[in-house]
């Protein structure tokens, strides 16, 4: 890739009116909205959550193995990433991107980058459209997610943890935002993704004081890496944060956007007000890095019919977001939002034994519909492909299954989508 983007979100202080901005191959500034979705494409019977991987579904092949391009082209060919100019989503945020994977067994390389050095050069050539005209160029521009787990900032885990693990999680951010800034289709870098806490984050000084300057400083190792692009991290919708941590966040001169993760159903005025009280270099732009609803509900254990398709619920849903998303773009603070999420993977996980067809594993009710299942959130459904049983391997000999799953659009969900998205293609 010839292509240089750079980016940049400022705020001005009197009217509190976040802009976003990216300059191509060193022209003049363009603004932008972040009309995105957050892609994380596990297959069933995968996880996002363990080891070695780590939600890593991005990399290239290398020698003999081969990786998940298929998963990808089955995706970006589906409504929801492929487009025109006009196209309907041109961000995607994923969680996970890792240069060094860990040992199979979980622990932690010694040396850091000891094993496979791994690189997602082909993901992202597929996000980024160099060949249109630079008059039309259309991309899916990547912000990328670094894992980096609650170790690296709640003092109490910090303090426990073997050099091994510092090592690798301080040494690993630097080489993927080394390797991936360089891409014009990244964005940016989100460096961790819901590892605050009330305690952490503002009330335990002692505790908070560890936990925002570790957010500072991996936030300059990230600009260090990767000046031309952002960096921020997610946390969840806590209204304190911004209240209470007010003196903290302002030692965060490297962190471009606040990230907030919320799922409310009728105004967003809890979300910006308190960030955009703040002052200073507190005071920063706000990207809702996830939003959405559940796309299914409870199902009628006797007819297993139920399982894929809740048209009720999916319209419900529908009805809410469709009068939500506008309200997302139209705050001064707000860069946009990316929609959670894609599909329904990120609810994989391996403990259930059988974690496809809802009465077949335990209820979870910290799950969106109280099982351990697929179905959730999502624009499309999920089912196995190729008529493969639910609990067939995702890995065979040196590759993936060749029968990927197969995905059915909500169209209740992806329509009030695609209006939303549609009708802010033009920021301000």
């Amino acid at each position: 890739m010839s292509d240089k983007t750079k980016w940049t979100c400022t705020v001005e202080p009197g009217s509190k009116a976040a802009f976003l901005r990216m300059s191509l191959n060193g022209r003049a500034p363009q603004p932008m909205n972040i009309r995105g979705v957050c892609y994380s494409p596990a297959p069933i019977n995968g996880s996002n959550k363990y080891a070695p991987a780590l939600g890593d579904w991005y990399w290239d092949n290398f020698g003999s193995i081969t990786g998940w391009e298929a998963l990808r082209k089955r995706d970006f060919w589906q409504n929801g990433l492929h487009g025109s100019r006009n196209g309907m989503i041109d961000a995607i945020r994923i969680y996970c991107s890792l240069s060094r994977q860990l040992n199979s067994d979980g622990t932690f390389p010694v040396p850091w980058n000891r094993g496979q050095l791994f690189t997602h050069q082909a993901f992202l050539d597929a996000c980024y459209n160099e060949s249109a005209p630079i008059t039309d160029r259309f991309s899916k521009y990547v912000l990328v997610g670094i894992p980096l787990p609650a170790t690296m900032f709640w003092k109490n885990q910090y303090d426990k943890a073997s050099q091994a693990e510092k090592d690798y999680w301080t040494n690993v951010l630097r080489e993927t935002v080394a390797q991936m800034g360089q891409h014009p289709a990244v964005m940016g870098f989100t460096i961790q993704n819901e590892q605050d806490g009330a305690d952490v984050c503002y009330g335990n000084p002692t505790l908070a004081e560890f936990w925002w300057g570790q957010v500072e400083r991996m936030a300059e190792i990230v600009k260090a890496a990767a000046p031309d692009k952002l960096v921020g991290m997610a946390t969840h919708d806590d209204p304190n944060i911004p209240k209470r941590a007010y003196s903290y966040m302002e030692k965060c001169r490297h962190v471009d956007f606040w990230g907030v993760n919320t799922y409310q159903t009728q105004s967003f005025d809890s979300v910006f007000s308190d960030y955009a009280k703040l002052t200073g270099s507190a005071l920063k732009p706000v990207i809702l890095t996830e939003y959405g609803l559940p796309a299914t509900g409870h199902r009628d254990p006797g007819n297993p019919q139920t399982i894929y398709e809740d048209a009720s619920t999916r319209s419900k849903a529908a009805a809410v977001i469709g009068n939500m998303l506008p309200k997302a773009f139209k705050h001064p603070l707000s860069l946009g939002v990316y929609y959670f999420e894609y599909c329904d993977e990120w609810w994989n996980q391996p403990e259930a034994p059988n974690i496809y067809t809802w009465w077949g594993g335990p209820q979870a009710p910290g799950f969106p519909n109280g099982h351990w299942d697929n179905d959730g959130f999502g624009l499309y459904s999920i089912k196995r492909g190729g008529g493969l049983p639910n609990d067939a391997p995702i890995w065979i000999n040196n590759g993936p299954n060749p029968k990927i799953d197969v995905h059915t659009e909500r169209t209740e969900i992806m329509t009030v989508l695609r209006k939303a998205y549609e009708n802010a293609s033009k920021p301000r």
